[in-house]
């Protein structure tokens, strides 16, 4: 039998703190963080408890955390993107906490890669540095956090001003550090659709934050520190700085507003999320399309101008032409195969949920060390070309006007003989075939989720599934989502 966790004062008090840390630029937050120093334990509780009203998530979330630190681990693997990992920064990426701007500076790196040309490394994102004799060219800013750290890092290697802040597209990481880096006034571009993500996500705070795990308010209040592009362009744009053209290309790729930095004169590309060193986030199923086709073929543009010196916004630069010319043309043939094969199902009529199913990737890719699925898997992308060229109807008939997914649960229930033998099937299978486990499991779950001893049989099996060695990152998210909305039905009828 499986027992609901009490939660001892102890164990609150270390939710307070990191609580006081996460929500440091809400009213709640800075009222925690006041009282740090002056709070008895059972004040620690009465805090805690006024936090955990305003998001309960994030109190679930600690609390899960603190039982099971194995998850962060879990989290880690493939969402530092190369750079040291910080809880501050990952869960208030929309806003400048103090916690964030500590860890970035902390945590942020400046390394040399050619002449006048650094790159640095921050938890969740990189920067590319171009010096010139007119100012330096900036290629991203980072999240809201990492703008002070940026700054400190540049004012170590260059008293030159700012003279071009360049967003590769509107992502939270590589767009909203740009606040602390306009003191001298420099011109920011961006291709044209960035500012309709801006204003999408500003009309979407509650959607946007519940699959990001952001605090909507965060997400609101991002409008006074993001600094909107002074100049756009559509296609390509060639600009002319201290004597050198960087060529500004702009490919749909993670997204419609996505654009790469040539610069001959340096025979150096900074290439944005379209490479990686992993397989790259174009599967993602919690954020909208993505486009696998122009991907690949913004990748053959980058591998035909032959650069001596790759810098990417995620992972490590690569500085041997050879390597970076095969590497990226190595991802667009995986990226081809995988929509030729999904094509070629669709229109064999295989229906939708059989085609990344069958999909197997040749040995030549599956086993190429720049190519393991870290972030996303090569069927998430395949999801992603579906989604592309088809409807919201899977092909399975009930699914045109289906009852709801709570309802037919219920159903199942009632058809396996209860409750009880769908949670003992589910643990059985746990050892056999988790994934058949977490479908049990979700049929309990949304049949009765008051019932206790359905939520710790989802924080069990899904546990199981996130420390799989399969699992990848967005999927580990969705997994700690679900534990956390047990989690805090448990707390709150304990």
């Amino acid at each position: 039998m499986h027992t609901r966790p009490k939660i001892t004062a102890l164990l609150i008090l270390v939710i307070g703190i990191i609580l006081g840390l996460l929500l440091s630029p809400t009213p709640a937050g800075q009222s925690v963080q006041q009282r740090l120093n002056s709070l008895s334990r059972d004040a620690w509780g009465e805090a805690v408890s006024s936090a955990a009203r305003w998001n309960a998530r994030i109190d679930a979330r600690a609390s899960l955390f603190i039982e099971y630190p194995e998850l962060m681990g879990a989290i880690q693997k493939g969402g530092a993107f190369g750079g040291d990992f910080s809880v501050p920064i990952a869960t208030q990426i929309f806003n400048p906490s103090e916690a964030g701007i500590a860890d970035a500076r902390r945590l942020g790196r400046i390394e040399q890669m050619a002449e006048r040309t650094w790159i640095i490394y921050l938890p969740l994102v990189n920067v590319i540095v171009f010096e010139t004799d007119e100012g330096i060219v900036l290629v991203d800013s980072g999240t809201a956090a990492e703008g002070p750290a940026i700054l400190d890092l540049l004012r170590s290697v260059s008293s030159q001003p700012i003279h071009t802040i360049i967003y590769t597209h509107g992502h939270v990481d590589h767009a909203y550090g740009s606040w602390a880096l306009v003191d001298d006034q420099p011109e920011v571009i961006a291709q044209a659709d960035l500012m309709a993500r801006f204003e999408r996500y500003q009309s979407l705070p509650g959607n946007l934050g519940r699959y990001m795990g952001q605090n909507p308010e965060h997400i609101i209040a991002s409008g006074d520190f993001f600094v909107p592009p002074t100049r756009t362009f559509r296609d390509e744009l060639t600009i002319s700085v201290g004597g050198e053209d960087f060529v500004l290309r702009a490919r749909p790729g993670e997204t419609d507003d996505q654009l790469y930095v040539w610069v001959p004169s340096r025979s150096a590309i900074a290439t944005a999320d379209y490479y990686q060193g992993f397989v790259p986030n174009l599967g993602n199923g919690k954020r909208v399309q993505r486009y696998p086709e122009e991907w690949a073929e913004a990748l053959r543009e980058m591998a035909a101008e032959t650069p001596r010196l790759l810098l990417p916004a995620h992972g490590v630069a690569i500085t041997e032409s050879d390597v970076i010319k095969n590497n990226l043309n190595l991802l667009a043939d995986a990226l081809d195969y995988v929509i030729r094969y999904t094509k070629d199902a669709l229109n064999a009529g295989v229906r939708q949920d059989l085609i990344p199913a069958g999909l197997s990737m040749p040995e030549r890719f599956s086993s190429h060390p720049t190519l393991q699925e870290q972030y996303v898997s090569w069927r998430d992308i395949s999801k992603m070309v579906i989604r592309r060229y088809t409807g919201w109807w899977d092909d399975i008939p009930s699914h045109w006007s289906p009852a709801t997914f709570d309802r037919q649960a219920e159903e199942i229930i009632a058809l396996a003989g209860g409750i009880d033998a769908v949670a003992a099937r589910a643990r059985t299978l746990a050892t056999t075939d988790l994934v058949m486990a977490t479908h049990l499991t979700d049929w309990a779950w949304f049949a009765q989720p008051n019932n206790a001893s359905v939520q710790q049989l989802v924080i069990d099996v899904y546990r199981l599934r996130i420390l799989d060695e399969s699992a990848n990152t967005q999927e580990i998210l969705a997994y700690v989502e679900i534990m956390a909305q047990a989690r805090q039905r448990q707390l709150e009828s304990g």
